[in-house]
């Protein structure tokens, strides 16, 4: 009998059979879910291991499918409500040690095996970065009610790649992380590309070009480097003036 001619009550009992079913897949679903998350381990661990070898193109090569896993894995747990799915399994907390992982630990280790910072300041500096984030972490405020990051958010994978890519000096790549890592520690409104709505199509448009030309630049030094390095500094001071301007605006 087709679906629309039988009655209410049967659409209701049809209904009521699947819905253990539908359960079932949606769990499945979200263990396969949090077994993306848990990829991101891997992937950190493998970049960990090249950024010990200071082998700048592998590093930021595992860093950025981990960066692509970390974007797709929020909007795919909201969707399947993974909290509510699996209840015993806390993927905010999942999420935070992976990202501890791939966003600090393995990009530090190799701001420190490639030298990138001046003789006697690495460890110091690289120190600084491992503490200072962890209060980004920990903080309960870590997001404003707008969406955007408070304080810098502690996404020292696109800082190491950013020194790489623009060859950044050694003193000028340690005052930087000096400013960023103080900055951990601050309201500074730092915008999350995917969530903050406002420009939000520009945003994601220079957030693209800056990732590609910052992609370029490690991988092929000398392709188009002049035309890629203009197309990196707009994207940086678009993203620079935006998170002054929100900073300045109430919460």
């Amino acid at each position: 009998m087709p679906w629309r001619t039988r009655s209410p009550a049967a659409r209701r009992a049809m209904t009521s059979a699947d819905a253990p079913t539908a359960g079932r897949r949606r769990r499945i679903a979200t263990w396969m879910l949090h077994g993306l998350t848990a990829s991101g381990a891997v992937l950190g661990f493998l970049a960990l291991e090249a950024g010990m070898r200071a082998d700048a193109p592998w590093t930021f090569f595992w860093l950025a499918i981990a960066f692509v896993v970390d974007g797709i894995d929020g909007p795919i747990a909201r969707k399947l409500d993974a909290a509510r799915t699996l209840p015993r399994i806390d993927g905010a907390a999942l999420d935070l040690v992976v990202d501890y992982l791939t966003y600090v630990v393995a990009p530090t280790a190799f701001l420190l095996s490639a030298g990138i910072y001046p003789a006697g300041t690495a460890h110091a500096l690289t120190a600084f970065i491992l503490v200072s984030s962890l209060y980004t972490f920990a903080r309960r405020d870590m997001k404003a009610e707008s969406a955007d990051f408070r304080g810098f958010p502690a996404v020292w994978n696109l800082v190491a790649a950013g020194f790489v890519a623009t060859a950044a000096t050694p003193w000028t790549a340690a005052a930087l992380t000096a400013i960023l890592g103080i900055l951990t520690f601050t309201s500074l409104k730092t915008v999350h590309p995917l969530r903050v709505v406002a420009l939000r199509p520009v945003t994601l448009a220079l957030a693209l070009v800056w990732l590609a030309a910052t992609g370029i630049l490690i991988a092929i030094p000398s392709w188009q480097r002049e035309a890629l390095l203009a197309a990196w500094w707009c994207a940086t001071a678009y993203f620079a003036v935006l998170c002054a301007w929100r900073s300045a605006m109430p919460d």
